[in-house]
């Protein structure tokens, strides 16, 4: 699902930072110090655990969130490339300037958080009401 139009991400950062993966190649693993959210300019990376994969983002999609909004606590999970792919970086103090200029970023990033809550919900406690 894409939920960020690159083209405006990377307007709204300036000069952005960028990284490139290699298939297979880790961009964090669980447990690792979070200081920074990646949103997916190409290709497709996996949130996985172990050997459980939560998803697939794709183009537009965005991983590490959780970093930025709760710094005290270490990544809950791994990122890993499932295709060749590149990232935008968005520090926290990027992170901070565009929830205060583009209020709309902030409201995609708890949008991003509210559904993946939802899906770890209904896939591990089903017996929650939808």
């Amino acid at each position: 699902m894409n939920w960020f139009d690159v083209d405006k991400v990377e307007t709204l950062c300036g000069l952005p930072d960028i990284v490139t993966l290699r298939p297979g190649e880790f961009l964090f693993r669980k447990g690792d110090e979070g200081d920074a959210l990646y949103i997916v300019k190409s290709g497709a990376v996996r949130i996985i655990d172990g050997s459980v994969v939560y998803e697939t983002v794709r183009t537009g999609g965005v991983v590490g969130e959780m970093a930025l909004v709760d710094s005290e606590m270490p990544r809950s999970a791994s990122v890993i490339a499932a295709t060749s792919a590149t990232l935008i970086a968005i520090d926290t103090v990027k992170f901070r300037a565009l929830v205060a200029s583009a209020p709309d970023f902030a409201l995609t990033v708890m949008g991003v958080m509210a559904r993946r809550i939802r899906v770890m919900n209904w896939r591990y406690r089903p017996n929650l009401p939808a």
